[in-house]
C-alpha cells in the first residue's frame, strides 16, 4: 500500500524556460504589427478588396490560436498521466496514448518536442538537453515501451 501512494506523489515535470518563450511570443508580436502595419498601409493606399484583409486576418488569428496552444510545461504523475500545460489549454493523457516522441531536427537542441496523441498533437517548447525533460521522456518510455523517440 505504502509502494502505490509513493508512486502516485513521484511527479516529474519540465518547464520550459522562460526567455524562450518569451522571444518567441516578441518574435510572434513583431512579426503581427509589422504585417498590420504594411497590408494595412498597402490597403489604405490600393483599396484592397475587404476579403482579402479579412482572409489574412484570419491567417493571423489561427496563428495566434495556435501558438498559444504550444505547450511550455510537461507534468507526468506516478500514474502514467501526462499534463501537457500551454496558455490555452491543457491536454491530459495517459503515456500509453503516445504515439511517437519528435524532437527538433538537425541536432538543434532549441526547439519544439512534437507528440503524436491519438487525435491530435501536442508541441512543447523545449531544451532537449535539459535533464527534467529527459526525466519525463525517460518516464513515458517506462509507461509506454511501444512508443517511437524520433531525433531525441
Amino acid at each position: 500500500m505504502k509502494r502505490s501512494k509513493r508512486k502516485r506523489e513521484r511527479t516529474d515535470e519540465y518547464t520550459a524556460p522562460l526567455v524562450f518563450v518569451a522571444l518567441f511570443y516578441l518574435v510572434l508580436a513583431a512579426w503581427t504589427v509589422a504585417s498590420i502595419y504594411l497590408l494595412g498601409s498597402r490597403y489604405l493606399k490600393s483599396g484592397w478588396p475587404l476579403g482579402q484583409l479579412l482572409m489574412i486576418g484570419f491567417v493571423l488569428a489561427y496563428t495566434w490560436y495556435f501558438s498559444m496552444g504550444i505547450a511550455y510545461r510537461i507534468r507526468m504523475d506516478g500514474m502514467g498521466e501526462i499534463n501537457l500545460i500551454s496558455f490555452r489549454r491543457v491536454i491530459r493523457v495517459r503515456a500509453a496514448e503516445i504515439g511517437t516522441v519528435e524532437g527538433p531536427r538537425f541536432g538543434i537542441p532549441l526547439g519544439f518536442v512534437r507528440f503524436r496523441l491519438e487525435r491530435e498533437k501536442g508541441y512543447l517548447f523545449s531544451v532537449v538537453t535539459d535533464g527534467n525533460l529527459q526525466k519525463v521522456l525517460l518516464a513515458i518510455r517506462r509507461e509506454n515501451p511501444g512508443v517511437k523517440f524520433k531525433y531525441l
